[in-house]
Order: C-alpha cells, then structure tokens, then sequence
C-alpha cells in the first residue's frame, strides 16, 4: 500500500531536516515524502532542496496558514494513505508499518 506523508511547514528550517529524515527512513516500502513550505522566510528553503529527488517539494508563494500548507502537500499526495507531520515532528521508523498494520484488505 503506498502512503503519503505530507509535512508542513513555515519558518522551522531549524527542525525540518529530522522531520524529512524521519519521515525517508520509514521500514514500509511505498512512502512519497512530500514537503510544503508556507512561503518561509529561513533557510527551510534550503534545507528542502538539498533532498533533491527524494522528496516532492512546494512552496506557497505567499504565507496563507497551516491548513493551506497540508492543502497544497495534500493535492500531490498519491498514497491510498496520508499521514500529516508538522515540520518540528519526528516519526518511528515504525510507523507507517504500524499503521499500514492495521488496515484490512477492504
């Protein structure tokens, strides 16, 4: 089952590599790591496109808020699943697995 994780994030450039790193090292196969950014103003920018083609990438052109932040995430999200993770938020490497785990085949 492929699952989306769509972080979010405005101006916590300081926090949001250990978010994306959590978020690539989960155990599941079929992640799509996606990050929008809410028109920082910090090096976030940065420390996104230093992922490359690891992470699909999308910066808001103005600061419109957090729900317009996991809307913009959410439109490129291609998993039967989506999970949001706030940029200052770190998952188990487990934990995709775990939620996958608990879904039936319906």
């Amino acid at each position: 089952m492929r699952v989306s994780i769509v972080i979010n994030n405005h101006n916590y450039g300081r926090f949001l590599a250990q978010a994306i790193d959590s978020a690539l090292a989960q155990t599941h196969p079929g992640v799509e790591v996606i990050v929008c950014d809410d028109a920082s103003t910090d090096d976030s920018w940065e420390v996104i496109a230093s992922y490359g083609a690891r992470v699909q990438a999308v910066r808001l052109p103005e600061n419109l808020g957090q729900a317009a932040a996991m809307n913009g995430g959410f439109a490129l999200a291609r998993g039967a699943l989506v999970l949001f993770l706030d940029a200052d938020d770190r998952l188990d490497a487990t934990a995709v697995a775990t939620c996958v785990g608990l879904f039936g085949p319906d």
